[in-house]
């Protein structure tokens, strides 16, 4: 059973944390979650645009996603899936974090916005070219952010987290964790979310966790807040309070 956070520290009602026990449970009941805010979403608007992550707990949620996207044709018309960051390979690499929904989704109502890969546009400068007049005048209903063990969030590291960046997406060419060349959501794009959700578990996870519940802005993952609602959601490895 999740237990949820309200108020920790001075985050108050900036940030809400769910706690699950693992991350079995953690993947199974974000699932759920995503397909009622998604549906209701389109419910009421008629559109949903969904940001994805990588990773690999965020590439299990997506083929989750996927699964039941594919399993219900009738539906999803009006919903749109984007990727915060993308690596500029190849395009049958498995590498990419579009790769599981890559000739996977057969629910012809769902929109799919890649980036253009590296055998199919000269350099990564022309692949967000493309992806920004994909974009054009949209933000995200919700965006899916993993955690890197150092803090990272979509392709921003510490110490080159962009936070003067105000364009939606940009170019990152020297990107410490290989392969070095990807394009990325920017932390102004990633908080006109109407939702953000961070998403971790694992040990590995627990001191970026502690940084963000810290307020410890030497990662970049504790510059996000979403326009409207914030989450942090862990599992029991990855949460730690001292």
């Amino acid at each position: 059973m999740a237990e949820e956070f309200d108020e920790i520290d001075e985050f108050e009602d900036e940030l809400d944390i769910t706690l699950y026990a693992d991350q079995a449970e953690l993947l199974r009941e974000v699932t759920s979650q995503l397909i009622e805010v998604i549906e209701t979403g389109l419910r009421i608007n008629g559109v949903f645009h969904l940001a994805l992550t990588g990773g690999t707990l965020g590439s299990d949620l997506t083929r989750a996603l996927v699964a039941n996207w594919n399993a219900h044709p009738e539906m999803y018309q009006g919903l749109h899936i984007w990727w915060s960051d993308e690596r500029f390979v190849n395009r049958a690499s498995t590498e990419q974090n579009s790769s599981p929904v890559l000739n996977s989704v057969t629910n012809k109502n769902v929109t799919i916005h890649m980036v253009r890969a590296s055998d199919e546009v000269e350099n990564i400068e022309v692949a967000v070219e493309d992806y920004l007049a994909q974009l054009g005048e949209t933000f995200m209903d919700l965006t899916i952010l993993g955690l890197g063990p150092d803090g990272h969030i979509a392709s921003l590291f510490p110490g080159a987290a962009h936070i003067d960046r105000l364009e939606k997406v940009i170019a990152i060419t020297d990107s410490p964790k290989p392969p070095a060349i990807r394009a990325t959501f920017t932390l102004s794009m990633i908080n006109t979310s109407t939702l953000v959700w961070i998403i971790a578990a694992g040990a590995s996870k627990a001191d970026a966790v502690t940084k963000i519940i810290e307020g410890d802005l030497s990662i970049p993952a504790s510059y996000i807040r979403a326009a409207d609602h914030t989450r942090l959601i862990v599992d029991t490895d990855a949460f730690f309070t001292e």
